[in-house]
């Protein structure tokens, strides 16, 4: 059997091809049972996020869309492209046969456009470029955590459509422990990345603690809505969104699910009762000066209040900064916090990589001993069912008193010639050193039953003789 990994992502491919590729709901079913259809005995999983498209499957080798086994191009990531070729037009064939019962004019793209935004990996290249995605070192953000739920998501619409089998059901799972380790045991996904995230830190400098604090975002734009959801995710006590435009505040808050939306008359009253403020408008001139702040801080009898004016030009008059009690931040304190998270982050690349090397050579060595071992298994029984068919043939020559000596025997002697076979099998097996076809080979060879086969026939012979007698 084969691994394939068939996809495009957002390194890869622009947002308009991606589009074309992309699946849900009943469509990513459909083109699960269409590759399914199309080659017996293959397993198949589809993970489609808003960054990438990527076909799992498992395919006899003789099957295989990509053809025979080839030499692999310099940077050992693709193949060459007459199998990334024949696998473009296999996944194209089922993307679109999956939209036949629907509007398909998506599908009118010709696949032989597409070629260079693909990448293909097989076998032990393809385990790794999972365990990668599921490690978060292969996300548009390094560590990311949301390609965990992702990658669980696609698996289990596999399983309810029955498109997975004994080989992904231990690859995914594995996949998702290895993902798991990845950031148990390093630091990649600590740190914020959002704007969202990155102001709360701002903020953690001054409060330490901000569970119970209340915060007031300005503006409704794209920062707003990441800061709010950051606010939401975190399960601050109150989050107020004030805008020129009512409307839009609403809506804001509506998407997210939190928070309460403000009229902008109401500015300078949420002044006086927040712990913290959020300013992202469009604004050409400050919406609050340093006098009507100094006031405003008067009044709030000096508690802190942390502002962080990710604006520009901006929000708050820069001498606000000068007021007691007052903690002003700017778009570049911001973006600093952000900066050195990301390097934290990529500093833990290294040791993230090592667990992965470590755990793709685990999982190839468990793939082999499941092959290999039940090829060893069935030659030491294979050779026994021969031995006892003899041994019941020729036993009524032997005085019953010997019966025991001859089972000794001929038992010590199978055992004899078969240690060299077999000890040299698991020698190959725990070194990794049978290859694909030689492990296709050992299987075929040992575990079909030639016809007619039986105990006491293991050969599978014609009773007459040796020939069959003209």
């Amino acid at each position: 059997m084969e691994l394939i990994v068939f996809g495009l992502n957002h390194r890869t491919a622009p947002l308009e091809v991606r589009e074309h590729w992309a699946l849900s709901g009943d469509r990513h079913r459909a083109t699960l049972r269409c590759l399914s259809d199309k080659i017996d005995d293959s397993e198949h999983v589809i993970l489609c996020t808003c960054n990438r498209t990527e076909f799992y499957s498992i395919v006899p080798v003789d099957s295989s869309p990509l053809g025979p086994q080839i030499a692999l191009s310099p940077d050992q990531t693709e193949i060459l492209d007459g199998s990334r070729r024949g696998a473009l037009e296999f996944y194209h064939d089922a993307h679109c046969e999956s939209a036949r019962s629907k509007s398909a004019h998506r599908d009118e793209q010709p696949a032989s456009g597409q070629l260079e935004h693909f990448y293909v990996y097989r076998q032990e290249d393809a385990v790794e470029h999972l365990f990668r995605l599921a490690g978060g070192l292969d996300s548009m953000i390094v560590g990311e955590s949301q390609i965990l739920k992702q990658l669980k998501d696609a698996f289990a619409v596999s399983q309810e459509a029955k498109t997975t089998g004994s080989f992904l059901h231990r690859l995914f799972p594995t996949a998702l422990r290895v993902g798991k380790r990845v950031r148990t045991t390093t630091t990649i996904s600590n740190g914020c990345i959002t704007p969202g995230q990155a102001a709360l830190e701002l903020a953690r400098g001054v409060y330490k603690k901000i569970a119970n604090r209340r915060i007031l975002v300005v503006g409704s734009g794209k920062i707003a809505g990441l800061t709010v959801q950051a606010i939401h995710h975190e399960g601050l006590a109150e989050c107020f969104v004030v805008n020129r435009t009512h409307s839009r505040a609403k809506e804001l808050i509506d998407r997210i699910g939190a928070g309460t939306p403000m009229e902008w008359s109401r500015l300078g009253e949420r002044l006086r009762k927040v712990d913290i403020v959020v300013s992202s408008t469009g604004s050409v001139d400050p919406i609050v000066t340093s006098d009507a702040l100094k006031q405003i801080q008067l009044e709030r009898e000096g508690r802190p209040l942390v502002i962080i004016d990710l604006a520009i030009p901006r929000d708050f008059q820069p001498t606000v900064s000068t007021i007691p009690g007052v903690h002003l931040f700017n778009i570049d304190d911001l973006n600093q916090v952000i900066q050195q998270n990301f390097a934290r982050r990529h500093s833990q690349v290294p040791i993230a990589e090592e667990i992965i090397r470590e755990e793709v050579l685990t999982f190839q060595r468990q793939m082999v001993y499941r092959q290999v071992d039940p090829v060893l298994k069935h030659i030491n029984q294979r050779f026994e069912q021969i031995r006892l068919g003899v041994l019941q043939k020729y036993m009524g020559q032997f005085p019953e008193h010997q019966h025991e000596l001859v089972h000794q025997v001929t038992s010590a002697l199978l055992k004899k010639l078969l240690y060299f076979p077999i000890a040299k099998l698991k020698s190959l097996r725990d070194l990794q050193d049978l290859s694909e076809d030689e492990v296709h080979f050992l299987r075929r060879l040992f575990l079909t039953d030639p016809p007619n086969a039986t105990p006491n026939n293991p050969q599978g012979k014609r009773p007459g003789g040796d020939h069959e007698r003209g």
